[in-house]
């Protein structure tokens, strides 16, 4: 598995350089870099196989129910919950979401990195405010699964 350090290496080079879209597969773990044709930094994805990253970590909702999960920060960086200042958030308390749905974006290096919610349910609760630095591993959303029949 690639460390924080190798992976902020990665993506230095890649700004530094011509190249426009860089995928690394090692360990289990998927990096992938791209950016725009002016060389201005998109986005940044990284990916671990495995029923772990497929899954947010489980957690007991406030209320002691069960169902609840947290949607935990992929990496270190700055929290934002909208796509810019003023602009409506991607995910607010209450809303519905799907594994896809955008919930928030990471700034890492100039670089946007979209988080997805990875369980289908509902926000129940944000847990860091806009602007905020997250650790990774972070819990960031509580969501209450949706139960299927």
């Amino acid at each position: 598995m690639l460390t924080l350090a190798e992976i902020m290496e990665i993506i230095k080079a890649i700004n530094e350089s011509a190249i426009t879209r860089f995928e690394l597969e090692q360990g289990g773990t998927r990096l992938a870099i791209a950016k725009d044709g002016g060389g201005a930094p998109v986005t940044t994805t990284i990916a671990t196989a495995g029923p772990a990253a497929a899954r947010p970590e489980e957690r007991p909702d406030p209320d002691g129910g069960a169902g609840c999960h947290k949607i935990t920060a992929p990496m270190i960086g700055t929290f934002y919950a909208a796509p810019e200042p003023g602009a409506r958030p991607f995910a607010e308390p209450g809303q519905k979401v799907s594994a896809d749905t955008v919930v928030c974006v990471l700034e890492v290096m100039k670089l946007f990195n979209e988080v997805e919610a990875g369980v289908e349910g509902e926000i129940v609760e944000v847990l860091v405010r806009d602007g905020e630095l997250v650790e990774y591993g972070q819990p960031l959303f509580v969501v209450r699964e949706e139960q299927r029949s």
